[in-house]
């Protein structure tokens, strides 16, 4: 984090309040001084986060967050601003504080996973591929893309998981639209599906894409099919530590072109994932980050043939530690 003289950082936010003291509040306020924690929360959270948060925990109502940094005889805060409220940002200008931009050092800490947070995101993993190998007796036709959603999540729930984000599963021409929404459409024999899911477990997440086909795939859906797993698995031996993020978009992007499937490829190849499903590093053309040992990050490219058939394949990889690959993707069903 910064240096300054009479620093704290204030986290708002509640996945990122759940990332410095292992506990979730929807509402609360977090000041970080030095390696002090301190927990600002209300009546619904305080007497559980006192049992269970890293942090010292306080009534909110209590100590205003203006006040009590200047309790702590604070002179600069850090804010996320990517993450906090204009109405805080300006209140604490008001009240006389140096306000600086902390979310750039926040995206650098949280980049670099521990050992434990890995181990939290390979079960988030693990959870989310059984579930997915209990969903397949539920594929058949007449089953709607809602069925299968809620069978997913409510799977992870039996596996001791939580949602990590809302589920998309896509029939036929839908799955072509990368952020489909989930709807009441019936599955048909000789269809593609793909679905977009993920579990979370004790606060860390996961990410993954299955495609496949309901029959008897054509080749027009198999060749894309390969032509994007070529991609997936070049992107993957290319990306090491040391290598620029930019550049191992290139290389999915490079196979793919040789296809002539590269401008079906509608969005970057990977993002980080963590407390939330969306974190740094962004794996496209557009960072020249390094990737470090530690880093957890999706590669998942995709093809989407408008009014046909999309096809994207995942995978969760991490350097450094104990990697989980998430490799199954079968074809057909």
């Amino acid at each position: 984090m910064m240096e300054y003289k009479r620093y704290a950082s204030v986290v708002t936010d509640g996945d990122l309040i759940y990332y410095y003291t292992d506990f979730f509040v929807e509402d609360g306020v977090l000041v970080v001084v030095g390696d002090k924690n301190y927990l600002l929360t209300d009546g619904r959270y305080l007497e559980h986060a006192k049992k269970f948060a890293k942090a010292e925990c306080l009534m909110l109502s209590e100590n205003p967050i203006s006040e009590f940094l200047k309790k702590l005889e604070v002179q600069t805060v850090g804010l996320l601003l990517d993450f906090s409220s204009a109405s805080l940002y300006k209140e604490l200008i008001e009240c006389g504080f140096n306000v600086v931009d902390a979310t750039c050092d926040f995206k650098a800490l949280s980049s670099i996973k521990t050992a434990e947070q890995i181990s939290r995101i390979k079960r988030a993993c693990t959870i989310t591929e059984t579930a997915f190998s209990n969903l397949l007796k539920f594929v058949k036709e007449g089953v709607s893309e809602l069925d299968l959603a809620s069978e997913l999540e409510y799977s992870f729930k039996k596996l001791g998981g939580g949602v990590g984000f809302e589920t998309i599963v896509a029939f036929g021409k839908n799955s072509s639209v990368p952020h489909y929404k989930t709807g009441n459409v019936k599955l048909e024999p000789n269809t593609p599906i793909l679905i977009d899911f993920g579990s979370s477990y004790q606060g860390y997440l996961s990410d993954m894409t299955r495609t496949f086909y309901f029959g008897a795939p054509t080749s027009k859906f198999v060749n894309v099919y390969n032509a994007v797993k070529s991609a997936h698995l070049k992107a993957l031996d290319f990306a090491k530590a040391g290598v620029k993020a930019c550049d191992v978009d290139f290389v999915a992007r490079e196979e793919l072109k040789a296809h002539g499937l590269d401008s079906y490829f509608l969005h970057s190849l990977g993002h980080g994932v963590g407390v939330k499903i969306h974190e740094f590093p962004t794996i496209s053309y557009k960072n020249q980050a390094q990737l470090k040992e530690g880093m957890v990050f999706t590669i998942e490219p995709g093809v989407y043939l408008q009014n046909e058939f999309g096809v994207r394949h995942p995978i969760v990889h991490s350097f450094g530690r104990e990697s989980y690959l998430a490799r199954k993707n079968s074809l057909t069903i």
